[in-house]
């Protein structure tokens, strides 16, 4: 007959709890919220929501933002960098028609022989969050930089002509909290604008 844990038990297996919550917050933190530049090339983990109860609930699914956004863009430069989507995680990360763009981007570059070299720098920022809502949603701007990430021929490595000499974008991008994480679901760069 199996015997019910004692409360001290249970005690002690709540603080671990806490104190691994604790650990994830702080190892969360220090990755960057502020939005500062970063290249795209980790691959962060999706973003579940467990935020702690001392953590403001706004600043947390800013985080969450962010890491899914830095997570398709991390994505996304792999699948350019090595011109085939296989093995991509891209979809833990970006769903509907942020999907689709870096799907049909990537088929451009394949049917064109292309790959794109280096991973942009990346300075994201959420700009609105509307946790009331449903589904909850955000809104990141970017100022996209692509000097360093540079499409060229996949066989011969000739750097493919550029549109224009402006590598620095806008981009903006909106995402949706859905089964349990954030996810972007359009993407838009202004290759008007300049940043």
């Amino acid at each position: 007959m199996p015997v019910a844990p004692s409360n001290s038990a249970r005690i002690r297996r709540a603080a671990v709890c806490v104190s691994a919550a604790a650990v994830a917050v702080a190892v969360l933190a220090g990755c960057g919220s502020g939005g500062g530049s970063a290249t795209a090339t980790a691959s962060p983990s999706p973003s579940k929501t467990s935020a702690s109860p001392s953590l403001d609930p706004q600043a947390a699914a800013k985080e969450q933002v962010l890491t899914a956004y830095r997570g398709m863009w991390a994505e996304q430069t792999k699948i350019y960098n090595s011109g085939s989507s296989k093995g991509s995680k891209l979809e833990k990360y970006a769903a509907d028609k942020a999907l689709t763009k870096v799907k049909l981007a990537a088929q451009y570059y394949q049917r064109n022989d292309l790959v794109v070299k280096g991973a942009p720098i990346l300075s994201p920022k959420v700009t609105d969050l509307s946790l009331d809502t449903s589904p909850k949603s955000a809104t990141i701007v970017d100022c996209v930089d692509s000097s360093k990430f540079v499409p060229e021929n996949a066989k011969t490595g000739k750097k493919s002509d550029l549109d224009g000499s402006n590598r620095r974008h806008v981009q903006t991008s909106k995402a949706y909290y859905g089964s349990g994480r954030w996810m972007i679901v359009d993407a838009t760069i202004d290759k008007d604008s300049t940043c």
